[in-house]
């Protein structure tokens, strides 16, 4: 029988260098940050086998590397930017936007047929967001840049088929890394980065076992490896039922190339 998917994700950057996430179904795609350029964009999107036309672009908080190519991409296409207030003053370029919704936490919106639910985070930003899609009885969560998963936040990933969580640095490497002090202190802190051991006592706790995928997202390059960011999800689950382990895939996500595609 030919499998034809309710929904399709792939997160096509992750990192310092630059952020963005696609999601589709039959009717809709949009993309969840942007953080670099419409070539490189153009490029990620060729090379995850993922049609152009986007329908509309939400973003989290305003860093560059989640909102660089936001506004002028917005503009080209004639598409509706999703961001708060907050965001959206934190941006300069995106003052001008001629087609922008305001949301706000708390408050669930539609794109298409996804139903979009933004929840509050954890991070030096203004009105930082991650958003809960739900399409065709499917759900998944973002949540990238945070510096703690609060009992709202972990309410919000309840429930999910598919989760792109942050799994930023390796605390012991981050400590012996070549970061100025003051910056290493904003990643530990509560409003920073998710550590690869925060992530781990997520699925060691409070994760409900629902995700059968679970991308690692925003990995730093001075301070952390996949391997290790992979090895301690994997034994955080291992101290969970067998059957939660089995069940549940790890994906990497990458700064410069589109990670695998879901098909659910």
């Amino acid at each position: 029988d030919t499998f034809y998917p309710t929904v399709r994700v792939s997160v096509l950057g992750s990192g310092s260098s630059g952020n963005c996430t696609w999601l589709g179904t039959a009717r809709t795609s949009l993309l969840v940050d942007l953080g670099f350029g419409p070539r490189s964009l153009a490029r990620r999107l060729s090379e995850a086998g993922l049609e152009e036309s986007i329908d509309a672009v939400l973003v989290t908080h305003g860093h560059m590397d989640h909102a660089k190519g936001v506004a002028g991409f917005a503009a080209q296409r004639s598409i509706p930017v999703f961001c708060n207030p907050g965001t959206r003053e934190e941006v300069p370029e995106l003052a001008g936007l001629d087609r922008w919704e305001e949301i706000e936490a708390g408050r669930e919106f539609t794109v298409g047929d996804v139903t979009v639910e933004p929840f509050s985070v954890s991070h030096d930003s203004a009105q930082p967001l991650g958003f809960r899609f739900t399409a065709g009885g499917i759900s998944g969560a973002l949540a990238t840049d945070l510096g703690e998963i609060t009992p709202e936040v972990a309410r919000r990933l309840a429930g999910c088929d598919w989760l792109v969580l942050e799994s930023n640095h390796d605390e012991d490497l981050l400590r012996l890394g070549p970061y100025p002090w003051d910056l290493k202190q904003r990643v530990l802190g509560r409003q920073g980065h998710l550590s690869n051991g925060a992530i781990a006592r997520f699925l060691q706790g409070a994760f409900d076992g629902r995700a059968r995928h679970l991308f690692l997202a925003h990995l730093s390059r001075q301070n952390n490896d996949p391997l290790i960011a992979l090895k301690s999800a994997r034994n955080a689950l291992l101290a969970r039922p067998r059957s939660l382990f089995e069940a549940c895939r790890l994906h990497l996500t990458h700064q410069n190339k589109p990670s695998i595609v879901l098909n659910l």
